[in-house]
């Protein structure tokens, strides 16, 4: 039985096509207040209910989300920004990624220095993601200051800085730079493959992909989750391993690699993993359910029983 836990798998990749900055001086805010947290994530959860994507797309706080992931104000930076503009749009990308019966659910609301948090999950068929939405006021309108995206382990401010200066470093190679229209054409093609469920296609791509742009982050992150898709213990494994050889001890590994502990029959790091996901979002009942399927594969009856009837309550 092969489970998978990750969700909108192209979500960090929407942001691998550029970076731009937007940095001026802002006046202070009237914090978010609590109220307003709910009837935020209220509206949130209705629209994407609803595969309605303007909410979520207007929500992002641009000017505040760039400026945090500070990038500088370099030409390539500024030549780079009608792309990252795109990829901002979460709202398109996560409608356009998940099935008519995919979730996007309240987990909680919280406070933290003075920020409040709305943490969603989305599920969709077995995949399972989190995101931890920090939120901020400009004018009179509550935005989305950042979100902590757990199938990456980081802040989508910090993907996008990352994915900048390693795509930087890859135009200013020579090699790299001269053919960039083509390995640039190749990213969006590779997701629409992937979300297409046409793995073969999409891993054919990759492998045309140059040596350095292999090696980022988050296309790793994208080779794993097309290899996993392959239904080939062989490369699906390889995958894995070269992603713990380049990113070893990541935060989101234990997210990453729950499918991996299925598919090879390592039930009890498969716990430790959905366990290891609960403590990091503090509390999510609904991990009860995953809990429940690996004790069943574990043959473990009267703990599954155990862990479906905490989910029923």
């Amino acid at each position: 039985m092969k489970l998978k836990f990750f969700l909108v798998r192209n979500l960090a990749f929407s942001f691998l096509l550029g970076a731009a900055l937007i940095s001026c001086k802002e006046a202070e805010q009237k914090p978010v207040t609590a109220d307003e947290a709910k009837e935020f994530a209220k509206k949130l959860e209705s629209s994407i209910e609803k595969r309605d994507p303007g909410f979520m797309n207007e929500a992002m706080d641009k000017k505040a989300f760039m400026k945090k992931a500070g990038l500088g104000s370099g030409r390539d930076a500024r030549a780079l920004g009608s792309s990252i503009e795109e990829g901002m749009k979460m709202g398109n990308t996560i409608t356009r990624t998940i099935s008519k019966k995919a979730t996007y659910q309240l987990v909680k609301q919280y406070e933290k220095d003075k920020v409040q948090h709305v943490l969603f999950r989305m599920y969709d068929d077995g995949s399972l993601n989190y995101h931890d939405i920090r939120l901020s006021r400009s004018g009179k309108e509550i935005k989305i200051s950042d979100t902590f995206i757990y199938t990456t382990g980081e802040f989508l401010s910090e993907t996008i800085s990352g994915l900048y200066k390693q795509m930087k470093t890859a135009m200013d190679n020579k090699s790299i730079k001269n053919t960039q229209n083509d390995w640039s054409q190749k990213l969006p093609e590779m997701r629409a493959l992937m979300t297409s469920g046409k793995y073969e296609e999409a891993l054919a791509v990759y492998k045309d992909l140059p040596g350095d742009i292999k090696k980022m982050r988050a296309v790793q992150i994208v080779h794993v989750m097309i290899s996993s898709g392959l239904d080939d213990m062989t490369r699906y494994n390889a995958a894995i391993e070269e992603y713990k050889t380049l990113y070893p001890n990541e935060p989101n590994m234990h997210l990453l690699l729950l499918d991996g502990y299925i598919i090879n029959k390592e039930y009890d790091k498969a716990l430790d993993g959905v366990n290891q996901m609960d403590k990091m979002i503090d509390k999510d009942p609904f991990l009860d359910y995953y809990r429940y399927l690996v004790y069943n594969l574990k043959e473990k009856n009267d703990s599954a029983k155990i862990s479906l009837e905490r989910l029923m309550k």
